[in-house]
């Protein structure tokens, strides 16, 4: 493992290293546009980086001086970072849901979250959390969609930022469908696909297939043996693949007449078991469905097929992470130590049933894997991710990572103390070049200035900064981002 800080400038003493990122949930400004010349940059943005950066996450933790209740559940705001000639224009923007508009008019909660209810009893919780539009972004098909696993996509106009509305692709989504944050772009075909769970007399996973040009050209639905969590799925080339872990309400009538959150609702129930339900990409038709011994995780990597072999990677929780994960940010300032899980490679033969699971190196607690998107469904060499160092101030996020599952050795980039940063995109040098030659993209929040920039990393060596962008304002500590080529 090489750890790599160029980042050891002198930074003020924290009064609890443990919470020196809270100033990091602050509430994001509105409606900001400007441009970052090449000579505000430190280092030069290289020639061949040409696209827009892109990032969603909650922007908006607190109302009227009052914390929601968890991280879940603040309002989305959308970051673009136009990457040309040398330069970055900048534009942010909150997603104009009815959630933040109302809330916004009131300046006082109006609906029920995932770590908070409605004031006003049971008929005001009839429904399940709001649409926050915070969670992830996709650029396809002409279309900017900002992601909500509880809800119906939101989409915006990717120059202006416009709040468009709820993307329904022309009625194919109905009012109640939920659309995961988690689709997937298969890199042969260009197709999108995305889920979303559906309730029922029988719980199901809704399956969409959005053709190239933007619109759903199939749909089905995938009954399951119970309703469970599920936030992310995994793609090979003929399959999708889902992991449906069990955790559930703990007593859904409490949730049903809001006596009781939905996150302080939620378990890890190991006692349920686990399943694996492999789909054909084709008809979603159900190939298999595989058991695996239970554990709790948030996020997949990379998935392929080798002969009847499924070979997935996912970041894995421990016990004690796992409570984390469900229980984090209901107080954003003063809350432990984010969720962070192991690299772990899972082996699945769709004919005879057996999986095995291996630990993948890694020097740091993990979240946020990410890959060469191009090679999405074939095997991968590097994973990337966002993780934590034991620097100075090691309460959140505050470094990235690159596993080398070829060489097994994890290469660290520790992003200095009181700097925190989310998940890192991969970004090719060209669209010839060989898996991990380029670049990889994150924004890093500084504690001590309170200001953000975005962050360009060497991605073959892990060292090298070629370029930081210096912002006039700070980016919340969000989760997603994306990338869409100029």
């Amino acid at each position: 493992m090489t750890i790599n800080n160029v980042n050891e400038q002198a930074v003020s003493p924290w009064s609890d290293p443990q919470l020196a990122h809270v100033s990091g949930f602050r509430t994001a400004e509105d409606n900001l546009a400007y441009e970052i010349t090449a000579d505000e940059i430190r280092g030069k943005i290289p020639d061949d980086l040409c696209g827009i950066f892109l990032r969603n996450g909650p922007a908006r933790n607190e109302l009227a001086g009052k914390p929601f209740g968890h991280w879940f559940d603040g309002d989305g705001c959308v970051h673009t970072f136009r990457i040309e000639n040398g330069g970055v224009k900048y534009r942010s923007s909150f997603v104009k849901t009815p959630k933040y508009v109302e809330e916004t008019r009131a300046q006082a909660v109006k609906f029920r979250s995932y770590g908070h209810n409605a004031p006003g009893g049971f008929l005001k919780n009839l429904h399940m959390p709001a649409n926050a539009a915070n969670t992830s972004i996709i650029h396809h098909g002409g279309k900017l969609l900002t992601l909500f696993e509880g809800g119906l996509p939101w989409r915006m106009d990717l120059d202006t930022l416009a709040t468009l509305g709820p993307e329904t692709f022309d009625g194919a989504l109905k009012k109640m469908d939920t659309f995961s944050a988690h689709g997937k772009l298969h890199p042969r075909t260009g197709d999108y696909f995305n889920f979303g769970m559906g309730m029922g007399a029988r719980p199901k996973i809704n399956l969409y297939k959005i053709s190239p040009q933007g619109s759903m050209v199939a749909r089905s639905a995938l009954p399951i043996d119970q309703m469970a969590f599920c936030h992310d799925n995994a793609m090979t080339e003929n399959y999708l693949v889902f992991m449906v872990m069990p955790v559930n309400f703990t007593n859904p009538l409490k949730v049903l007449f809001a006596r009781d959150t939905i996150d302080n609702n939620m378990e890890f129930q190991p006692e349920h078991g686990m399943k694996v339900y492999v789909v054909s990409l084709s008809d979603f038709s159900l190939v298999r469905t595989l058991e695996v011994d239970p554990f709790m995780f948030a996020h997949s990597s990379n998935c392929w097929e080798e002969g009847d072999e499924l070979v997935i990677d996912v970041v894995a929780m421990s016990a004690q992470d796992g409570e984390i994960g469900t229980r984090f940010s209901r107080n954003l300032f003063s809350q432990p130590r984010p969720a962070t899980g192991q690299l772990t490679r899972f082996r699945m033969n769709i004919k005879t049933g057996q999986i095995n699971r291996e630990v993948l190196p890694s020097g740091i607690p993990s979240e946020f894997p990410q890959w060469d998107w191009r090679l999405t469904g074939s095997p991968t060499r590097y994973t990337y991710t966002a993780g934590i160092c034991e620097n100075e101030t090691p309460g959140f996020y505050n470094a990235v990572q690159r596993v080398d599952c070829q060489a097994g050795e994890a290469s660290v980039y520790d992003c200095g103390p009181g700097r925190y940063t989310s998940e890192p995109i991969f970004v090719p040098r060209n669209a010839e070049a060989v898996e991990g030659d380029g670049y990889l993209l994150f924004v890093v929040y500084d504690a001590g200035s309170e200001l953000s920039e975005l962050m360009i990393l060497d991605a073959s060596n892990m060292a090298d900064e070629i370029a930081s962008v210096p912002l006039r304002n700070h980016v919340p500590h969000g989760f997603h981002c994306g990338f869409t080529p100029l």
